[in-house]
């Protein structure tokens, strides 16, 4: 590691002394180049009162455009893994999800909320959001249902898309790398009059060759052998090549100078996507379509001091998959709403108030290897939620203390379609759940400041999982309409030290959750309670967890000592979970019940990123990033592992990983940059999902011009 440092200092000096020009502006002057140090300035739109990062209370962490240009990531979360404090489940053929605070990410991204400029995104694939319109990303951590109702139990991901309003300006980008990966992108956008502005993006992605999986491992290679099957070193995996294509556009019409509407479109095409499975390809070497498409407009009005917004949207995204082995699959998921809101200033004191609308309807489909039509694993189902909100943000104390307090009270709505394939008929379900969440900030001296924070959430099942009542291939499923809301209550307390003048940037947070009401499927013998007589599965709330650890932040910028001339920044962004423990309520052989407690799956016992990067403000930059990934326990499906049997069950527990990312740019005559990156720079072999094992060493040259 020593060696890399040293040549990554090397590179870094050489080609500082070539281009720095004989006049570097003072970035105190450039308000772009400030707001890119200093993030305490941002403005949090995911806050509902558009809070400054520095006045709220509860944990932020903001990836900022530079810092998405600088990391060698081909989807939004390859980009949030490498820069933020997430855990992530990612498998090849553009498919991941992620998650905060030691809930376990699943690809129906139960625990968070995904926003794309504060609406809904409409997907649970976080891999198929395009980066290259992308300004900014929020992710807050924490407990938000107050602010956005279900599923906002680890925190939100607010994804913040370019609003161009100046000269037109764009950017065409072209990139070539390993695995015969091709990428073309182009951005476009700014004022065509007085009364109109827009924004446009495209990105292409091509691999047109199966990846090769890592040779090495950093740390303890016999002990990932043991896992990881040495057999997988160095390898390809066989049918990972993809083609993917994202387009978006905004436009935005100024009526007056309180008014203006934007229009927003978006388009995500990946047909023929391969996806191998595992490394052993235990499920055959298959492939899938994706597609989504979005709608959504966004009416702004100011009318005295109350910021008004009104904000419909509406998406569909569709997903088939071609299995040899099992027959065909298709999944749609539709979603649309609406979000009202008043947002407005009272002196020092923010207040938001809004009705929050949202309808998700989920359908699937299923053919045998014949073409037949065949019952699918679920019926089309349709979860509506209807939330009113209030948020309030207010300085006290001569600006020292800032408190935020938020309530909402959701009207849930379940309703299930009948199916004649599945045997069930039309039902419904409806609840309300009243959630609620208060943050204190108190700044003791000029930077330095302690932050806690409280609130409770919740996840609404499924309407099946209440009410449903159908059979299918995997047997008789029937719904509970006693099913609980999953629910959790999450403490935080911490401290910061931020002085942007010195360089230094510190935070230290701890958190404890614990979650109740856990859904589980489980099934019913005849000699149960049984439906009719027959063997059935059901959904009950049976488990239980508790969740605790620190989160640390911290970052040093040499750039302080000549008042910013350049940027020198080492930083680390660490999240240690002390204890993610299950309990599971077992039937035991005597008919009892009995509490055995276990592990969270898929959570990382250690995560973290850390790193060194310099900017001259007048056109190089340079980053060299690591992503350490600790231990973590998953379910044994394999047969090639050792049997281990501790937490009663057939478990895994991963080896650590450590992987190095590296990229530099260079921009002249402040249109052309070249650029180039190496992503897993010493070749690990990892995984983020057992048997996924994910992309060697790759090296990506980029040419873009900006006009």
């Amino acid at each position: 590691m020593k060696r890399i440092f040293l040549t990554a200092f090397a590179l870094l000096s050489l080609l500082n002394s070539a281009v720095k020009a004989d006049e570097v502006p003072n970035p105190t002057d450039d308000k772009k180049v400030v707001k890119h140090l200093d993030l305490s300035e941002v403005t949090i739109n995911a806050s509902r009162v558009n809070a400054k990062m520095k006045d709220l209370p509860q944990k932020v962490e903001v990836v900022t455009r530079r810092m998405i240009e600088a990391t060698p990531a081909v989807d939004m979360g390859e980009l949030l893994k490498k820069t933020s404090g997430v855990d992530i489940i990612q498998y090849p053929g553009i498919s991941s999800a992620i998650s905060m605070r030691g809930f376990a990410p699943s690809t129906s991204n139960k625990y968070n909320v995904i926003l794309i400029d504060g609406r809904p995104a409409g997907t649970t694939n976080i891999a198929t959001i395009d980066q290259s319109n992308v300004e900014r990303v929020e992710i807050l951590k924490g407990p938000f249902s107050a602010q956005y109702g279900s599923s906002a139990m680890a925190g939100v991901i607010n994804i913040v898309t370019k609003e161009s309003t100046q000269d037109i300006t764009g950017t065409a980008s072209v990139s070539y790398g390993s695995f015969e990966k091709y990428t073309g992108s182009l951005s476009v956008g700014g004022a065509l009059s007085e009364s109109m502005d827009f924004d446009v993006s495209y990105n292409y992605q091509k691999q047109g060759k199966d990846y090769k999986i890592g040779k090495k491992n950093f740390f303890g290679k016999s002990d990932a052998e043991t896992i990881l099957d040495p057999t997988t070193y160095g390898e390809r995996m066989e049918h990972s090549q993809f083609e993917r294509q994202n387009a978006s556009a905004r436009l935005g019409f100024i009526l007056d100078e309180n008014w203006k509407i934007n229009v927003n479109q978006s388009v995500f095409i990946a047909n023929n996507v391969e996806t191998p499975g595992s490394f052993w390809h235990v499920y055959g070497m298959n492939s899938k379509d994706m597609n989504k498409y979005t709608t959504s407009a966004d009416v702004l009005g100011k009318i005295g001091n109350h910021n008004l917004s009104l904000s419909p949207f509406h998406s569909r995204e569709e997903s088939t998959s071609f299995n040899s082995k099992y027959g065909d699959t298709e999944s749609i998921h539709k979603n649309y709403g609406f979000i009202l809101q008043d947002a407005f200033k009272v002196g020092d004191h923010s207040f938001a108030f809004g009705i929050d609308n949202k309808t998700d309807v989920f359908e699937s489909n299923k053919w045998n290897t014949s073409g037949d039509v065949i019952a699918p694993s679920t019926p089309k189902y349709k979860n509506v939620s209807t939330g009113v909100f209030a948020q309030i943000n207010t300085k006290t104390l001569d600006d020292k203390l800032n408190i935020a307090i938020g309530a909402r009270y959701d009207l849930v709505k379940l309703k299930l379609e009948a199916d004649n394939l599945l045997g069930n008929e039309a039902s419904s379900e409806e609840y309300n759940v009243f959630t609620q969440n208060v943050g204190v900030k108190y700044e003791l001296l000029e930077g330095l400041a302690v932050h806690s924070s409280w609130g409770n959430a919740f996840y609404a099942p499924d309407a099946f999982q209440k009410a449903g009542l159908y059979t299918s291939a995997y047997g008789m499923t029937k719904g509970n309409p006693n099913l609980k809301n999953e629910q959790s209550n999450t403490f935080d307390v911490g401290f910061e030290y931020k002085n942007y003048g010195k360089g230094f940037n510190f935070d230290f947070t701890y958190f404890k959750t614990h979650h109740k009401n856990m859904i589980v499927k489980y099934s019913v013998d005849p000699d149960g309670i049984a439906y009719n007589g027959d063997e059935y599965k059901t959904f009950k709330n049976a488990n239980f967890a508790d969740m605790d650890g620190i989160e640390i932040e911290a970052s040093y910028d040499f750039g302080s000592l000549t008042d910013y001339n350049y940027s020198l920044k080492l930083y680390a962004n660490y999240t240690h979970l002390i204890d993610a423990t299950v309990t599971q309520r077992k039937k035991q052989t005597d008919g009892t019940y009995k509490n055995i407690e276990g592990q969270m799956r898929y959570v990382r016992d250690n995560n973290a990123n850390f790193g060194i990067e310099f900017d001259n403000l007048n056109g190089f930059s340079t980053r060299l990033n690591a992503r350490y990934i600790g231990h973590r326990y998953e379910d044994n499906w394999y047969t090639y592992y050792p049997v281990r049997t501790e937490l009663t069950e057939k478990v895994l527990r991963h080896p650590v990983s450590m992987i190095f990312d590296y990229s530099a740019s260079y921009t002249f005559k402040e249109k052309f940059t070249l650029g180039f990156s190496v992503a897993n720079l010493l070749d690990e072999n990892y995984t983020e999902k057992d048997g996924y094992n994910m992309p060697g060493r790759s090296i990506t040259g980029k040419f873009a011009y900006k006009f």
